[in-house]
């Protein structure tokens, strides 16, 4: 991000800009969303934002980089080449219980994750998330290979179906509590969360004999 030509913006209304085009891509979807209204919510001319944007892809990109980026960073900041059979499963859940704290200070994370999900329904936009899904992807493989030269995940199907299946389940959980957020008390999602870690270790958990 700080590459970027919109780091340049001043950070309020660069975070305005942001908040008001998640907002915007949440509601209609890429193809239908609007860059004049947009850009007139945050009182930014076109010729403004075509000075630190090149189009509305571009836009879209940073809107998701900079509003995730809190929740992007966790994964990475597990070191799976050091985890053991006895750290890595709490590994995991302090990095499930730290998204929850950071998706619970920065609401916005909740519309720009809808903001992503939304993209996903058009097959035409989708490599507006390519980056984002490849990069989780890569995480999900290494952290599977550790965990399976560990001995505490199964090996029984093939690499590439474990991988997408993590992947599917992942993203359908991930959906389905942005789609219900404002609905789920805090005890609902302390339960849901406990509970849909506990799928993952038992869908990856090696099958007896």
């Amino acid at each position: 991000m700080s590459d970027h030509g919109s780091s340049k913006i001043p950070a309020e209304k660069r975070a305005l800009l942001f908040t008001m085009s998640s907002d915007e891509f949440s509601k209609h979807g890429f193809k239908q969303a609007s860059l004049n209204r947009i850009i007139a919510q945050v009182g930014m001319s076109k010729s403004s934002f075509y000075h630190y944007f090149s189009d509305k892809s571009d836009l879209f990109r940073q809107t998701l980089e900079h509003t995730l980026k809190p929740a992007l960073d966790l994964h990475h900041l597990v070191d799976i080449d050091n985890l053991t059979a006895d750290t890595l499963w709490p590994a995991l859940m302090q990095m499930v219980q730290d998204m929850k704290v950071i998706v619970e200070k920065s609401p916005e994370m909740v519309t720009a994750g809808r903001m992503f999900y939304r993209c996903l329904e058009n097959n035409e936009d989708r490599a507006l998330t390519e980056e984002i899904i490849g990069d989780f992807s890569n995480w999900i493989t290494l952290l599977l290979q550790r965990g399976q030269a560990l001995g505490i995940f199964r090996t029984d199907l093939p690499e590439s179906l474990l991988i997408d299946m993590l992947m599917a389940m992942g993203m359908a959980m991930d959906r389905w509590i942005l789609t219900h957020y404002e609905d789920l008390s805090e005890p609902e999602m302390a339960e849901l969360t406990e509970n849909g870690f506990d799928l993952f270790l038992h869908f990856l958990s090696p099958i007896p004999g």
